[in-house]
C-alpha cells in the first residue's frame, strides 16, 4: 500500500497570513484520503496540493480550536455541491456534533449524503477505525481542552509463496482462498496445511501519528511509540517554554522528547507560532534531542 502524507497547514492560530495557513493534513493511501484537522482554507489548500476531495472518506478532528474546525462546514457543503452520495465518517471530541449541525442549519446547506460522526469521550483511548489495510486509534492528549491525537497503523499483507504451495501440492485458486481467509485447510488425504507453511515472512507495517495541539505528554509517547512517522505540533522554541505550558504547547525541543522516547522513525514538527520567520532555531532545538527532526513544510508530499 502507497503511504504518503501532506501538511496542508503548519502555522499555529492567530491571524491569517499570506505565506502560511492553518492546521489541516492529509495522509494518501491507495484509492483513499485521510484528513487530519480542517482549518480555514482547507480546500484551497487541497487543491494547491493537487490533492483531489473526493476519495475523502475519513476525516479525524484532534480538537475543537478554530484554527482546526473553522473549514469543515465549508468542505461538507462542497460535498454537497459535488452530489456526493456515499457516507463521510468523522470522528472528534465532544461538540463536535454540535458544531457541524449548527453550521450547516444556520448556512442553510442539506447534505444529500450520510454524515456519521463519533465524538470521542475525555481521556478515550482506542481504536475508531478498522478497514482491511489500516487501522486508525485515538488517544487522548494534553492541551487545555479536549484534544486527541491519531495512530494510522497499516496491516501486514499476506503473501503466498507459490513454491510453497507447490511444494504442499495445493492446488490454486479455490483452496488458496479458502486458506487466506480461514488460516488452515484440510486435505482429501486428512493432512492439514496453516497459512504461515505457504507465506512468506510479512514485510514491516508503517504508522503515522498526526498530534495536533498538545504538552510534552506520555500519553503522546504512548500513542507514537515505534511509529515510522510522527507528526507533531511544535508551537514555540524552549525559550517560551513557560508559555506553551500556559497555553498547553509543545516546544520543538517537547516534540523531539517525544520522539526519542516513544522511538520514531522521523518526526516533522508543524503548528508553528508566526512569530518565526524562520524555522530554523526550532529545527536546531529538536535536532539536538533527536537527529530525525525536520519542519513540516506545507504542500510538500513526504513517503511514510
Amino acid at each position: 500500500m502507497s503511504m504518503q502524507f501532506c501538511v496542508l497547514g503548519n502555522k499555529a492560530g492567530g491571524s491569517p497570513l499570506l505565506a502560511r495557513h492553518h492546521s489541516s493534513t492529509t495522509l494518501l493511501l491507495e484509492g483513499e484520503t485521510l484528513l487530519f484537522d480542517c482549518g480555514e482554507g482547507t480546500q484551497k489548500r487541497l487543491l494547491e496540493a493537487k490533492i483531489s476531495r473526493a476519495p475523502i472518506d475519513r476525516i479525524f478532528i484532534s480538537h475543537m480550536h478554530v484554527d482546526h474546525v473553522l473549514g469543515l462546514p465549508a468542505l461538507l457543503a462542497t460535498y454537497s455541491s459535488d452530489k456526493r452520495t456515499r457516507p463521510l465518517f468523522i470522528v472528534g471530541p465532544r461538540n463536535l456534533r454540535e458544531f457541524v449541525e449548527c453550521s450547516l442549519r444556520t448556512m442553510d446547506v442539506f447534505l444529500g449524503y450520510e454524515l456519521d460522526i463519533r465524538e470521542l469521550d475525555t481521556y478515550f483511548s482506542g481504536r475508531v477505525s478498522d478497514t482491511g489495510s489500516y487501522t486508525v486509534e485515538a488517544q487522548m492528549l494534553e492541551h487545555r481542552i479536549d484534544s486527541f491525537g491519531y495512530r494510522v497503523e497499516e496491516k501486514a499483507h499476506v503473501n503466498i509463496d507459490m513454491e510453497k504451495v507447490r511444494k504442499r501440492g495445493l492446488q490454486e485458486g479455490a483452496i488458496i482462498g479458502k486458506l487466506k481467509r480461514e488460516g488452515r485447510v484440510q486435505l482429501s488425504d486428512g493432512s492439514v496445511v496453516e497459512l504461515d507453511d505457504v507465506t512468506s515472512p510479512p514485510k514491516p507495517t508503517r504508522s503515522f501519528v498526526y498530534c495536533g495541539d498538545t504538552q510534552f505528554s506520555d500519553r503522546t509517547i504512548e500513542l507514537a511509540r515505534k511509529a515510522t512517522v510522527l507528526v507533531h505540533e511544535a508551537t514555540f522554541d524552549s525559550s517560551l517554554e513557560g508559555k506553551a505550558g500556559h497555553w498547553g504547547h509543545a516546544t520543538a525541543a517537547d516534540a523531539a522528547r517525544v520522539a526519542r522516547e516513544a522511538e520514531v522513525g522521523t518526526l516533522y514538527l508543524t503548528h508553528i507560532s508566526a512569530r518565526y520567520i524562520s524555522f530554523a532555531p526550532l529545527l536546531a532545538e529538536a535536532r539536538e534531542v533527536f537527529p530525525a527532526s525536520y519542519i513540516a513544510e506545507e504542500l510538500k508530499k513526504e513517503t511514510v
